[in-house]
């Protein structure tokens, strides 16, 4: 006769299942409603995931194709720093990870991975003319690592007496290595074999450091999506599909987008200046409209400010201001677009542009409200009671007498504010909104060569701020001119 006791744990464990069997469900559906699912990956580590002609190819995208179509799905790949794909899975921004990830014990505790597709190990990558030849030799040696890998902490716990130089991109190590920055790379071999086979002033030193397995990354719980990428790894190693998918990125053709050159004809195939002119558009996007949003936070919160002053009823709008301006000036704008992206948006929105603009916007409003009040507090007091006299609102006297005399005065403030919020739009490309600056390290990372990409982005840079100095610098002129 069954246990009364188990058969009431049963009927109160059982509901709690069958609500989680049904959040997964939903899960899945989720995916398929959509009509697709996609692919996080950080497509700078050939032959794995890399750009060829502008997409996104490699072993990784076309295993997640045949995931995709198992599903009845399309797939479509994002292009994302390593160390943010988890963050990114987890947010909900993709649906897998699939790029090179190795399944470790830290990783596990945030995801959940698939079984493994392959086996891979990390080496030693020098320049042809380097001394290093064993792994006793790299002793106060500069070592270059992609932030948040398996490289990163095998440096990190087991190698002593290195200094390690984290890269964003095992691309930008590459790259310095080239530029002797840096003595050594640790990375997968794999991969680091098809760089030495570009690259003849690189090569590998012998001896594995590490085993590692490769896996495809779910968010922690999504059971039923694991299930069907496991089947469908399980089919591919079956038939050996896998196998002639690896044996086809072997040896990645000449045509790739992978060579170490510097030659200016190079650095100008049509493919390198569309991601130029595309980062300039989105550069030029978010800065007009941070620079709208950052003005209007900025007029309105230093209206409040003034007002409250002469109202005791108002004081805790000055409380709130001085807070928001207190905060966003003490803070780096790096910090608070991740707290945007990843904390405030992560349930709203998953545009990084939006993000973007709305951190800038923020960040430039606190400045703005600072130079309005000064401009403001510049102004004769006696305009203020000039105007209450004549019956005039509080908004309208700021509106329509102080405002307008006010931004005459800080006009040169506010064009330093515009520049330099121009400028930072250069921190966007941590949250992968492709800006000029981005557009720049992503031509590195497939050149390896970072002197005429980088190059080129400061000399528009440049004429970016320039052009805007002058045309503020008129305005400037002609409103003096008119209030003379």
């Amino acid at each position: 006769m069954i246990n009364n006791k188990i058969v009431r744990f049963f009927l109160c464990i059982f509901p709690f299942c069958f609500l989680a069997l049904v959040c997964k469900a939903e899960d899945i559906n989720s995916i398929k409603s959509k009509g697709y699912m996609t692919m996080g990956t950080s497509a700078d580590f050939p032959p794995f995931d890399f750009f060829k002609e502008g997409k996104i190819i490699g072993i990784d995208s076309d295993i997640s194709k045949r995931i995709a179509e198992s599903l009845g799905l399309e797939l479509k790949i994002k292009d994302i720093s390593f160390n943010a794909l988890i963050t990114e899975l987890k947010n909900g921004n993709i649906d897998f990870i699939a790029a090179g990830l190795t399944k470790t014990a830290e990783r596990a505790e945030s995801i959940d991975f698939s079984d493994s597709y392959f086996t891979a190990s990390q080496r030693l990558l020098v320049k042809s003319d380097s001394l290093v030849s064993r792994l006793e030799d790299i002793d106060g040696k500069k070592v270059g690592v992609q932030l948040g890998t398996t490289a990163d902490s095998y440096c990190t716990d087991d190698l002593e007496n290195i200094e390690i130089m984290r890269y964003d991109k095992a691309t930008d190590a590459i790259a310095a290595l080239s530029s002797g920055i840096i003595d050594i790379v640790v990375m997968d071999d794999f991969s680091a074999n098809q760089v030495v086979k570009k690259n003849k002033n690189l090569r590998l030193i012998d001896g594995n450091l590490t085993e590692e397995s490769y896996c495809i990354g779910v968010r922690k719980g999504n059971l039923i999506l694991l299930r069907f990428i496991n089947e469908t790894i399980s089919e591919m190693k079956h038939n050996g599909e896998i196998e002639r998918i690896v044996s086809s990125y072997m040896n990645i053709p000449e045509d790739v987008e992978n060579s170490n050159t510097s030659k200016a004809s190079e650095f100008l195939k049509r493919e390198y200046i569309q991601y130029i002119f595309n980062g300039l558009t989105v550069t030029l996007e978010v800065t007009f409209f941070a620079t709208l949003l950052g003005v209007a936070l900025g007029t309105f919160a230093s209206s409040l400010r003034i007002i409250s002053e002469t109202n005791k009823h108002l004081k805790i709008f000055d409380m709130l201001v001085s807070l928001y301006t207190t905060i966003v000036r003490g803070t780096p704008v790096i910090v608070q677009l991740f707290i945007i992206y990843y904390v405030v948006l992560s349930g709203i929105s998953k545009s990084p542009i939006v993000a973007a603009i709305m951190t800038l916007g923020i960040n430039s409003g606190a400045y703005v409200c600072e130079h309005i009040r000064a401009g403001i507090e510049a102004i004769d007091k006696g305009q203020f009671e000039a105007g209450k006299s004549l019956g005039l609102s509080e908004g309208t006297l700021m509106s329509r007498i102080i405002i307008p005399q006010a931004i005459k005065n800080i006009l040169p403030s506010l064009a330093g504010e515009a520049i330099s919020l121009l400028k930072e739009t250069a921190a966007v490309g941590f949250i992968g909104v492709m800006d000029l600056s981005l557009a720049g390290k992503k031509i590195t990372s497939i050149t390896f060569d970072p002197v005429l990409p980088l190059f080129a982005v400061a000399v528009i840079y440049l004429v970016l701020v320039v052009g805007l100095t002058f045309i503020l610098r008129k305005i400037e002129r002609k409103m003096k001119n008119a209030s003379n």
